[in-house]
C-alpha cells in the first residue's frame, strides 16, 4: 500500500486574482520526489489551532526549508540577522514532531526542519554563521546554486546515515545562514562540513529521525537522495 507523507509548507507572498497575497507554498519537488518512491502526499501549512493527528494520518513526515525559527522558543533573544519568523509555523511544525515522535513516525527534517528538530529536542543555534565562524565557505547560495554542490559533508562513522548510504564524503547544496550550536536532547550528530559546521543529526531512540542540513529536492538525481527516500519509506 502507498505510504502517505505529511510535508509541512511556510508562507509566501504570491500574486494570484486578489493580488499579492500571503499564500502556503511547497516546492513542487517535494511532490514529485515523493511520488517517484511510490509515496502520495499531504500538505500542511501553518496553522493556528493544534492539529490534533494519529498515526493512522499520516505514515512518515518530512519538515521543509524556509525562514529562521523564533529564537525565543530555544532562550535567546532575536538576532537583527534572523529574518521571516513566522510563530504560526514555528507552532505547527513542533506539533507535528511532538506527534511523529509520540507515534514512531519516521521523519526527515531538512535545512529550517533539521534546526527545528533539534530546537524540539532542547538545543540551540547560532543565528547566523558569519558572525560565529571564520570559515571560506558561503553557506547561503541560491537561485541556480540551490541545484549545485557547494561543498562536502563528511558523514559520521556508526551512525544511522552511515548506515543508509554507501558514500562518506559526499556533495550537497547550501541554502541556510544559521546552523545547529547545542545539541539537543537524544540526538547525536551524524554529518559534518569540511568548516566543521553540523550539516546532519539523528534520534538516538526509538523514534526514527534524520536533520540534513541541504535539500536534496533539489537534487534529484543524487544517490544520497534517493538513498534517503528508501530509508524514509522502508
Amino acid at each position: 500500500m502507498s505510504k502517505l507523507i505529511a510535508i509541512s509548507s511556510g508562507i509566501e507572498d504570491s500574486t494570484l486574482s486578489p493580488g499579492t497575497i500571503p499564500c502556503s507554498v511547497l516546492n513542487i519537488s517535494f511532490v514529485n520526489l515523493c511520488n517517484k518512491f511510490g509515496a502520495e502526499v499531504i500538505i500542511i501549512p501553518p496553522q493556528n489551532l493544534s492539529i490534533e493527528f494519529s498515526k493512522s494520518n499520516f505514515d512518515r513526515l518530512i519538515l521543509t526549508g524556509g525562514g529562521d525559527i523564533n529564537p525565543s522558543i530555544y532562550g535567546a533573544e532575536v538576532d537583527t540577522k534572523t529574518t521571516r519568523i513566522s510563530d504560526e509555523r514555528d507552532k505547527t511544525e513542533l506539533n507535528l514532531l511532538q506527534i511523529a515522535e509520540t507515534n514512531f513516525i519516521k521523519t526527515l527534517a531538512i535545512c529550517r526542519g533539521h534546526q527545528l528538530l533539534n530546537v524540539y529536542k532542547g538545543g540551540t543555534l547560532h543565528q547566523h554563521i558569519a558572525d560565529n565562524f571564520d570559515t571560506e565557505i558561503e553557506h547561503l547560495q541560491i537561485n541556480e546554486a540551490t541545484s549545485q554542490h557547494i561543498h562536502n559533508i563528511n558523514i559520521l562513522e556508526q551512525t544511522v546515515l552511515s548506515e543508509v548510504t554507501a558514500g562518506n564524503n559526499v556533495g550537497v547544496n547550501s541554502i541556510h545562514h544559521q546552523v545547529i550550536n547545542d545539541l539537543g536532547q537524544d540526538l547525536k550528530v551524524n554529518a559534518m562540513s569540511e568548516d566543521n559546521l553540523i550539516e546532519g543529526i539523528e534520534s538516538t531512540s526509538d523514534w526514527e529521525a534524520i536533520g540534513i542540513q541541504w535539500h536534496p529536492e533539489n537534487l534529484l538525481e543524487d544517490d544520497i537522495t534517493n538513498d534517503l527516500m528508501k530509508w524514509l519509506l522502508s
